[in-house]
């Protein structure tokens, strides 16, 4: 491996540092410790990929170690260009995530938390839990409003993020005013709509 240097941000207890290493640096500490994860330009990536990825034009390359002290984890599918991976988080960890990288997406049951909300949301093991760092592949994205209990927000998601937060949630989606299954996003062309919103479900026909 080369013996190029790379300044890597690692994040600990304390906060975080930046540290000089190596690629195999960077490997062996992935390798050696557990339940840590390396992110290249808010792609995660594992240690194999880290043997044979072109870090040169990285940006931004972060090492997340394991939260240690006992901290309840939770199973979260983090995506990725070869699909979710499952990957074991606390909700400092989580929170971390989204207020160190905005670009980051967590969704909880299919609907989406920011750093703020996260540390105040009570998680159980039966929430479903995914983590988009960042658009994957260069796909195209959408502005799509969301309507939940707190109010209106606005965020950027692909057509695959959109399908998933309506399958998983049961969120309802209309495109230009027209409500679309779930299952039918994946075949609808989104470039020309000039409004996309998400719903909760209505309970009682309110």
């Amino acid at each position: 491996m080369s013996d190029k240097i790379f300044t890597v941000h690692v994040a600990k207890e304390t906060g975080h540092e930046q540290v000089a290493m190596t690629r195999q640096d960077i490997v062996d500490t992935v390798s050696t410790n557990e339940n840590t994860w390396v992110f290249v330009d808010s792609q995660m990536v594992n240690a194999q990929e880290l043997e044979t990825i072109d870090l040169n034009d990285a940006t931004e390359i972060r090492i997340n170690p394991g939260m240690v002290g006992g901290a309840e984890t939770f199973t979260v599918l983090v995506a990725s260009e070869k699909g979710d991976q499952a990957m074991l988080m606390t909700k400092q960890e989580l929170a971390g995530e989204l207020a160190n990288n905005q670009g980051n997406w967590l969704f909880v049951d299919g609907q989406m938390v920011d750093a703020a909300t996260i540390e105040n949301t009570e998680l159980s093991q039966d929430n479903v839990l995914r983590l988009v760092p960042s658009i994957v592949g260069g796909s195209e994205t959408f502005t799509v409003q969301i309507t939940d209990a707190s109010g209106h927000t606005v965020c950027e998601m692909t057509k695959e993020e959109i399908a998933t937060s309506a399958k998983e949630a049961n969120n309802w989606v209309f495109v230009d005013g027209q409500m679309v299954d779930a299952t039918a996003i994946a075949d609808t062309d989104l470039s020309q709509a000039t409004e996309l919103r998400m719903t909760r479900p209505l309970v009682g026909g309110l």
